[in-house]
């Protein structure tokens, strides 16, 4: 599975410029283990007409003022409504607009609270501000883009394609901050047009790291791998620690038959990206060319788990997708990722678990029980410590660290816990 990250540009920071001064506060809310963010471009602020509101047709959904308001039958609303049915603005209509001009004032609440709940991964409640924006300020291209990243991460990238080749074509001097459109064309397998519409976005813009690996990929598959190595190696030229453009590299030295090169960029592609599956798929095959068949064997085992483990990552985010506060998929993602041996997402979907459930005891005992699986016991025992100050009357958070303390061996703790535990319980008889 191709990983296309929305990047800087094509993710949350570019949403934040689009909002104009509306979201200024919220562009350091983006997620920082996925943007690899890049320098941001300025526009120079130019007066965008207010297009009259569209009148909504009959099957349009309505959007609530705010995403906290929606239903889950006007999330499905947004989700089913096809983008294709969206009124078309005037020509011309916004051949100033820039990412410094902000949405008309009739829009501009809605528009922010969209691009708030995107960047909060609320891609549902995202597309029905978005259409409703849209509909009443037809094609104002913020929105259109919004909507367009918010659909690729969905992953329906039909839709996508559809909302920023409209983008493109309303305001055309940012077809640089596009690299979304050809990644909807990549995964599309479309790799003519993907390949065209890299061209058109490294023309705009040179210095759009996800647009040249994307420039490499379109490539490979269309057979010009020395043309993708080139590509892939402008990708790196401007962020050294690029793990997939690194992997993707190494591939392309693969096909070109140079594996001991293939090798040194695979390496340093799995030292950043441990978990990433093709990556050790990739090394069992160049263990292989070089006849190191043990090396190759333990790369192919662990393609094997780490592959067995994100077909399940997978469908757990997917469900995420459209019920982003969604429990039990966090939960199963949690002890998924301990099973592959990894603390930073680990981490990152505790976070999660605790900012929906703050106040909920079973998050930190699952948050105790997951570092200390993964022999974090700094991490751990930060735990422990938040439990006794907050759960110190509930039996369960000392059954909880009576547990962990026999685990590490510490009787003298254990005990303690168990004494704790002990006393609460003949304290409820």
């Amino acid at each position: 599975m191709l990983n296309f990250a929305v990047s800087h540009h094509s993710r949350c920071a570019l949403a934040a410029l689009l909002t104009g001064a509306a979201l200024v506060v919220n562009s350091a809310a983006s997620n920082s283990a996925a943007s690899n963010s890049a320098a941001s471009r300025s526009t120079a602020a130019a007066q965008a007409p207010t297009p009259a509101p569209a009148a909504p047709t009959s099957s349009a959904p309505q959007a609530p003022r705010g995403a906290a308001e929606l239903t889950a039958a006007q999330r499905e609303a947004a989700l089913r409504f096809d983008p294709r049915q969206l009124p078309r603005g005037e020509s011309g209509a916004w051949v100033q607009w820039g990412p410094s001009v902000p949405p008309p004032e009739a829009v501009r609440a809605a528009f922010a609270l969209g691009a708030r709940s995107y960047q909060e991964g609320d891609y549902g409640a995202c597309l029905a501000l978005m259409q409703d924006v849209l509909r009443r300020a037809p094609d104002q291209p913020g929105a259109l883009y919004q909507a367009a990243t918010a659909y690729f991460r969905l992953r329906r990238y039909g839709d996508c394609a559809v909302l920023a080749e409209r983008f493109v074509e309303v305001a055309p001097k940012e077809v640089g901050a596009t690299q979304v459109l050809g990644h909807a064309h990549y995964t599309l397998g479309d790799y003519p047009r993907a390949l065209e519409h890299y061209q058109r976005v490294v023309a705009a813009a040179p210095q759009s790291v996800e647009a040249w690996r994307g420039l490499g990929l379109a490539r490979l598959k269309l057979g010009d791998t020395s043309g993708a190595l080139a590509a892939l190696d402008r990708a790196l030229a401007l962020r050294p620690e690029h793990a997939d453009a690194l992997v993707w590299r190494a591939q392309a030295l693969v096909e070109l038959e140079r594996p001991s090169e293939a090798l040194e960029s695979a390496l340093r592609g799995r030292d950043l990206a441990p978990f990433e599956p093709r990556t050790w798929f990739l090394l069992g095959s160049i263990f292989a060319a070089l006849g190191r068949e043990a090396d190759a064997d333990a790369a192919r085992a662990r393609f094997v788990e780490l592959n067995r483990i994100d077909q399940q990552v997978r469908a757990q985010e997917a469900l995420l997708l459209t019920d982003p506060r969604a429990v039990e998929p966090r939960v199963r993602l949690v002890r998924l990722h301990v099973a592959a041996g990894d603390r930073e997402s680990v981490s990152e979907n505790l976070a999660r678990l605790q900012r929906l459930l703050p106040d909920n005891l079973d998050v930190g005992a699952l948050a105790l029980e997951a570092h200390s699986a993964l022999g974090d016991h700094s991490a751990a025992e930060a735990v422990i410590a938040e439990l006794e100050k907050r759960f110190a009357d509930n039996e369960l958070t000392w059954v909880s660290i009576e547990s962990y303390w026999r685990a590490r061996g510490d009787d003298d703790r254990a005990r303690r816990a168990a004494d704790r535990r002990k006393v609460l319980r003949s304290g409820q008889r």
